[in-house]
């Protein structure tokens, strides 16, 4: 039962930690385009 816990805590930390990496990923590329970074990013920081 707690490694079954584990495995799932692990699972959905990596698969959060992935989220992150491509949100913030997709927030630069939008920020090259727009020239607005700090709004956006703590737009971002705020929805998470």
């Amino acid at each position: 039962m707690v490694d079954r816990l584990d495995r799932i805590v692990c699972w959905s930390t990596e698969v959060s930690v992935d989220k992150l990496e491509k949100i913030r990923f997709a927030e630069v590329e939008r920020e090259r385009r727009n020239k607005r970074p700090i709004l956006r990013y703590f737009l971002t920081m705020m929805l998470m």
